[in-house]
């Protein structure tokens, strides 16, 4: 991990103790962890080079197999890292891609994992190849050999591909928008579940339909939307893709289909863990707001849910609550799932927040 925050003492940690809950959930053991503080990235390879080659001789040493990165690497710094580690690399951003390839049930999931997969391919292989033919090139007498038709043919493969699935997934999508705009002409309130993972948003889902859909430790268990009606009052709800700490924009949007039950919904239930410590909390809440906001949802449409009541003292659970109402300015309804507590309130409060806003006017 590069820390470039030099005068963060706790963010990072806690963002880093994450990141290894990923790792771990994306089937790799942790052997070593590695941190430097330095302000600016290397533009080559993320990390100095004294910090490289000290990483390289623990990996020799510690017969390491994979290294993952917290931060996110440009293609270039992974083709250099590989190379000074003789192993692969993954970042951030593959990392939870490796998480999201467990989970990927549907073949609406698994065409979106499909899709992030090449886009971040693409230009790594682009400069892994250019750079072998570079290398290969003065063996050469000139001309095209075999390898530069291998390359080029290798490039638009994985071209002809992601235009393949982009255009299977926007057919998809076609479906899923036609299907929405039905339910916005029934007029029955959409109510959406959103928050980081472990939350305890599928089983709040749950709880309120009477649904089984699987509630794990694991993250990102729920990659496909699922919708389901609460019959009494009559309410559309549909449960979605997590969140995570620093989740990365263009690995969100590729999961545009999840992203439109978001834009689509009447009322959005944020669900955040009120057991987490304070801090923790914050910078979960902070990460779903970004983005929220970086797709358009309008903060009036948001109500946060405290789940897990039953886990925090009434003066901690007071604290937080008023950390959302007072310096965030949200509603919040407080919750436990796990014991039955308050969710006749959360169903009448939701249904408040749909009257007094009116029908979301979004149109696809």
């Amino acid at each position: 991990m590069l820390r470039q925050q030099v005068h963060d003492h706790v963010e990072w940690l806690i963002e880093l103790e994450e990141f290894q809950e990923l790792v771990v959930a994306a089937g790799f053991d942790i052997v070593e962890t590695v941190f430097q503080t330095r302000i600016r990235r290397h533009g080559g390879t993320l990390f100095g080079q004294g910090k490289v080659e000290e990483m390289a001789a623990l990996i020799a040493a510690k017969n390491i197999e994979v290294v993952t990165v917290y931060n996110e690497l440009t293609s270039m710094q992974k083709y250099n890292l590989q190379r000074a580690f003789g192993v692969v690399v993954l970042d951030r951003y593959e990392v939870v891609l490796n998480v999201f390839s467990k989970e990927a049930r549907d073949r609406i999931s698994q065409l979106q994992l499909e899709l992030a997969k090449l886009q971040k391919s693409y230009p790594f292989v682009k400069i892994t190849e250019s750079d072998r033919l570079l290398r290969e090139r003065p063996a050469r007498l000139g001309g095209r050999g075999p390898g530069e038709y291998a390359y080029h043919a290798q490039l638009r493969g994985i071209r002809k591909r992601i235009a393949k699935v982009t255009s299977d997934l926007a057919r998809y999508r076609r479906e899923h928008r036609s299907r929405m705009q039905k339910r916005r002409e029934a007029e029955i309130p959409m109510v959406t579940v959103v928050g980081c993972y472990n939350a305890g948003k599928t089983s709040l889902f749950n709880a309120l339909t009477g649904a089984k859909k699987e509630v794990s430790d694991r993250p990102f268990t729920t990659l496909a939307s699922k919708w389901s009606r609460i019959g009494n009052p009559n309410l559309l709800l549909a449960d979605t893709i997590g969140f995570a700490l620093d989740l990365d924009p263009s690995l969100i949007s590729a999961f545009q289909l999840n992203l439109d039950d978001m834009r689509a919904a009447d009322v959005l239930l944020l669900v955040v863990d009120v057991s987490d410590d304070l801090q923790v909390l914050k910078m979960k809440l902070d990460s779903s707001l970004a983005i929220l906001e970086a797709i358009g949802i309008d903060k009036q449409r948001i109500l946060v849910v405290l789940n897990k009541t039953d886990l925090v003292d009434p003066e901690a659970l007071e604290q937080r609550a008023s950390v959302v109402i007072n310096d965030y300015g949200f509603r919040a309804i407080q919750i436990s799932v796990k014991l039955g507590q308050n969710l006749e309130t959360l169903i009448t409060t939701t249904q408040q927040v749909y009257v007094e806003l009116g029908q979301n006017t979004l149109l696809f």
